[in-house]
């Protein structure tokens, strides 16, 4: 009997109509035999929704459903437990998989079985649109920066999966986590070809943004450090990324342009002092303001086709 290669884990808490879309991306024209891969859906809601939803996927033999009452992110975890497959994909339920991108993931746990690399997906957000090899762990932290945080990106194979403890994995970050006990194998890559397509998500939130990642997520990157996983050089330029890439952008995105997202703003600026110092939040304010400028500008003296 040939095994189960690809696992895709969902992790899911609601937004139905997006998992649907999701769910269609993978099935609807899916060029890959059933028995190649599966779909594990870990669903901590408090609702039914989603069984409802699969009746009309029943057609689908590889659709793997668990309730589960696992608190907030660690629906990931579940969600990896219990996949069968050869190789672990995480992936957020707003995550559409593009035309190809199935068949390639598939033919990449194929080639890659024996040597079993670990792999981080980042979808373009790299720029280079490549893959992307590493022989040592902190070289591949230095390239993925503070992408190791993102939860459709990580991936890990079962075997490796199994033989991690989960008893200290972090609450927010438990991907990092695990993504970090994997330091010691020999082969690591990085895959920016863009294979997903996120959809939008109205209301997205539901946690303090910038403690999340300025405090815990910088405490998770700086007890690895500590360790000697990673270098104190890679330290810097994944606080100094998460500043200028991924603060100022949300700032702008949350506090002057808006919008509808949900994140808990409040203590921004104790949370950046913790690790930026006691000044970051007024240079925050002022870039944030500036990167507001710059797209406008942007947006104004854009051609017209």
């Amino acid at each position: 009997m040939n095994p189960i290669y690809l696992s895709i884990c969902i992790p899911t808490n609601g937004r139905i109509e997006i998992l649907k879309k999701t769910l269609d991306s993978i099935f609807v024209n899916c060029t890959v035999s059933y028995s190649d891969f599966e779909v594990v859906l870990s669903d901590n809601s408090v609702t039914d929704e989603l069984l409802e939803l699969l009746d009309s996927y029943k057609q689908y033999p590889n659709i793997i459903y668990s309730k589960t009452t696992a608190v907030g992110f660690l629906n990931s975890v579940n969600a990896l437990k219990i996949a069968n497959g050869l190789f672990l994909k995480l992936h957020n339920n707003y995550t559409m998989i593009n035309k190809d991108s199935l068949d390639q993931m598939v033919s990449f746990v194929k080639n890659m079985e024996k040597i079993k690399p670990v792999i981080f997906f980042t979808n373009g957000l790299l720029g280079s649109y490549d893959v992307k090899q590493y022989d040592s762990f902190d070289l591949f932290s230095y390239g993925l920066s503070y992408w190791n945080s993102w939860s459709s990106g990580f991936s890990v194979w079962k075997q490796d999966f199994d033989n991690c403890s989960l008893m200290h994995l972090s609450g927010v970050f438990p991907q990092t986590s695990l993504l970090l006990l994997q330091h010691e194998k020999s082969t690591f890559k990085i895959d920016d070809k863009i294979l997903f397509t996120n959809q939008e998500v109205p209301k997205k939130g539901g946690y303090n943004l910038f403690k999340t990642f300025g405090i815990d997520y910088l405490k998770i990157m700086e007890d690895a450090t500590t360790l000697g996983m990673v270098s104190a050089k890679t330290f810097t330029k994944i606080k100094k990324d998460l500043f200028y890439k991924f603060f100022i952008e949300w700032y702008h995105n949350t506090k002057i342009v808006k919008n509808d997202f949900t994140f808990d703003m409040n203590g921004i600026a104790d949370s950046l002092a913790v690790y930026y110092g006691k000044h970051a939040f007024y240079k925050l304010k002022i870039l944030s303001h500036m990167f507001y400028f710059k797209r406008k500008a942007v947006s104004l003296f854009k051609p017209v086709n």
